[in-house]
């Protein structure tokens, strides 16, 4: 979405990006894959900023997203962790950053895989590239990996352990792959494999693994990031109420798990409140229409 020359910038143009979303879209309908307007990962994540070459979004990328009815469009986590609109028009598209699975797309075999780290990860004197030396943010492997194994024994686990950190850590951010992973010796899948046993040995089936659609997950991010702007700004609210906004997460854990859940008051009458997972029921809510307040009636049993 941006073609450099001599330190300039010639941009794609507005008419092209959209097409291009447009032909993607309707590649994906015609052969029958579920695909939401909504949503979009644009290859490589261009026509966003990309440090250093790049410090700006392509300007013709959010008219594009807007003429294609684009809310959500992923982004690089390991880049920009945090989200933020595309543009400045109200209701621009939003991005989700997603973190990156440090499995490569330049390889295709356990032993390519584990030859490519070593060159990442080890020192100049250990014959790699010694990146791992000059970057503050990174640090060497004390020997190189055996080609052979290194794959299977130190890349998957450590890999495995950092996706399920994020999982354990309650972070909604998505993780994404490249599609060289799953050709040849398919190197995703034991990487795969090692988060779900780990979280399966964590965790009962009451709570499993949830997959929201990337449109969830933006829409959770902006929820959390006007809550911690709320708190920020000293508008944390007593519990069982909440500002009209930004909407208030609220949790109640029980002994046991009630068919109708906890009922909420609203402006006539009430429903039952939030979501089950695990024994309990959470969601985002604020007070309705003609409401100052959210009241749940607990259960006393």
């Amino acid at each position: 979405m941006c073609r450099g020359r001599q330190g300039r910038h010639l941009w794609v143009g507005r008419a092209e990006l959209s097409a291009q979303i447009r032909d993607n879209h309707d590649w994906a309908v015609r052969k029958g894959i579920a695909v939401d307007r909504s949503e979009l990962v644009t290859g490589e994540h261009s026509g966003l900023k990309t440090l250093p070459q790049q410090p700006v979004d392509n300007p013709n990328l959010a008219g594009a997203l807007a003429d294609n009815g684009v809310k959500w469009t992923g982004s690089d986590n390991s880049r920009e962790p945090q989200q933020r609109t595309v543009g400045t028009a109200t209701g621009a598209a939003k991005t989700v950053p997603r973190h990156p699975v440090n499995v490569y797309y330049n390889v295709g075999t356990a032993a390519e895989m584990a030859d490519e780290y070593n060159w990442v990860y080890t020192s100049r004197a250990d014959g790699g590239s010694g990146i791992c030396e000059s970057n503050p943010a990174s640090t060497c492997l004390p020997a190189p990996l055996p080609v052979a194994t290194g794959y299977a024994d130190h890349i998957v686990p450590q890999e495995a352990r950092t996706a399920l950190s994020h999982v354990l850590g309650n972070d909604p951010r998505p993780h994404y792959v490249h599609q060289s992973n799953l050709a040849e010796e398919r190197l995703l899948y034991p990487v795969l494999d090692r988060v779900l046993a780990d979280y399966r040995g964590l965790f009962a089936p009451s709570a499993p693994l949830v997959n929201p659609a990337q449109r969830d997950v933006g829409t959770e991010l902006t929820r959390r990031a006007a809550w911690d702007q709320a708190l920020a700004a000293g508008r944390s609210p007593p519990t069982g109420s909440a500002p009209p906004s930004p909407s208030r997460p609220l949790r109640r854990h029980r002994a046991r798990d009630r068919p109708r859940g906890h009922p909420q008051e609203a402006a006539l009458g009430t429903a039952a409140f939030g979501t089950a997972y695990a024994g309990t029921r959470s969601a985002w809510t604020s007070p309705e229409l003609l409401q100052s307040a959210v009241t749940l009636t607990i259960p006393t049993t």
